[in-house]
């Protein structure tokens, strides 16, 4: 058994030094400058401040069954068919001094409550979901900040 044990050891120490060789393919073609501003990464980020009035927030689905939700929509320009396919888009709910990536989850009255987002060209829309179905609009109290970051 022990000259068993040896071999494999042996083995799996004299496979884990291999080292590979070969000579190096060719190099990659050079990125784009960005000097110009319409080359490299163009980054925007906006903030929306969504207030507690039901001309801000609406509902969708039935109350009480699933599917059921308050949101809210925000006009946003840059967010393009173009970015929504190719480049990539973070959303964040500022909650006093942290900025919380959506989705969020928020333990609320015994249960749990998802905050989330969709895109569409032109418009982001901030949802929020309780896992109980019975969402109230407005689903906060106070005005929510929700920041938008687009990489394009």
């Amino acid at each position: 058994m022990k000259k068993v044990f040896l071999v494999m050891a042996s083995a799996i120490m004299l496979c884990s030094c291999i080292k590979e060789s070969g000579t190096p393919g060719p190099r990659g073609p050079a990125g784009r400058d960005g000097r110009d501003g319409k080359d490299g990464v163009q980054i925007t980020v906006r903030y929306f401040n969504i207030e507690p009035s039901l001309l801000d927030w609406k509902t969708a689905g039935n109350f009480g069954q699933a599917g059921y939700y308050c949101y809210a929509e925000a006009q946003f320009k840059e967010l393009t068919a173009d970015v929504i396919d190719k480049g990539a888009v973070l959303a964040y709910m500022i909650d006093g001094e942290y900025d919380n990536q959506l989705p969020y989850l928020i333990p609320y009255n015994g249960y749990t409550r998802v905050v989330r987002y969709d895109l569409r060209p032109g418009t982001v829309g901030f949802i929020v979901e309780d896992a109980d179905f019975k969402t109230q609009a407005p689903p906060f109290m106070g005005t929510v900040t929700f920041k938008v970051v687009v990489i394009q």
